[in-house]
């Protein structure tokens, strides 16, 4: 499994990755699947041995192999052919060191990039209700501050991290940012309900993908009937154990 580290990593250098456009078909699909992956498990995802070094090797940092060094001094001045200990550390452990610099730089950037879609919500933990905090993750999920994600019911909104098309992202970005808006204009309260699975399954992956399940109201009215109303998302309603295929009618 990841650390909660190796998780912000690879989420936030995926998304560089692609973003340059420097990638074979075969990469891009690799990565946006390992990226499906830890969005739905987090730091529960398992990857083979083999996976994991494809990984880190598509999204590794360039430019720390000479720390700074051109190569052709390194190779003229036999004074640098053998670097002398500085700090007390060997080569391989100033790498660590500069690597962890570097994921520190990027968990920080992330937690700044998050600070805007946080508010202030309820969720009724037990049978009372217990103050909490929630992040918008896109349209039709967020996470609580303990970790749990919980997919809103009742409607689906546009794919924005597995797009079908760019009109479907689009949207998906749209509905996420929407979400925001409404959050933050009023009194939120999330309320937990059973999800639509087998008798016995609920909690694991084996039902909705391990995320718990709610409604999500800003100052007494449900936010899915909102983004219906904008046309940012659709009705999706589920059986007593099982759900319809999902509508996505983005792409027409």
């Amino acid at each position: 499994m990841l650390s909660d580290i190796e998780v912000t990593y690879f989420r936030s250098r995926i998304q560089d990755v692609l973003d340059e456009g420097r990638v074979s078909d075969w990469q891009r699909g690799f990565l946006m699947d390992m990226r499906q992956k830890i969005e739905r498990y987090g730091a529960r995802t398992r990857f083979s041995e083999k996976q994991l070094a494809t990984l880190r090797r598509l999204t590794v940092i360039k430019g720390d192999g000479d720390l700074g060094l051109p190569a052709s001094k390194a190779s003229q001045c036999p004074r640098y052919r053998q670097r002398p200990r500085y700090w007390g550390l060997r080569r391989n452990e100033q790498k660590l060191l500069i690597i962890a610099a570097v994921l520190v730089v990027l968990m920080l950037a992330a937690a700044v990039q998050q600070v805007e879609s946080y508010v202030r919500g309820w969720f009724p933990a037990t049978s009372t209700l217990e103050a909490r905090v929630f992040s918008v993750t896109d349209g039709d999920t967020i996470r609580m501050d303990d970790g749990t994600r919980v997919r809103l019911v009742g409607f689906n909104t546009p794919e924005k991290f597995e797009p079908r098309c760019d009109r479907e992202k689009e949207l998906g970005i749209r509905a996420s940012k929407r979400l925001v808006e409404i959050v933050s204009s009023g009194q939120s309260t999330v309320t937990k309900v059973a999800c639509s699975c087998k008798a016995g399954t609920e909690g694991t992956d084996r039902c909705n993908y391990g995320r718990s399940c709610g409604v999500l109201k800003v100052d007494g009215k449900d936010v899915g009937q909102t983004l219906i109303s904008e046309g940012l998302a659709v009705p999706f309603t589920c059986g007593p154990t099982g759900c319809p295929p999902t509508p996505r009618p983005w792409c027409g």
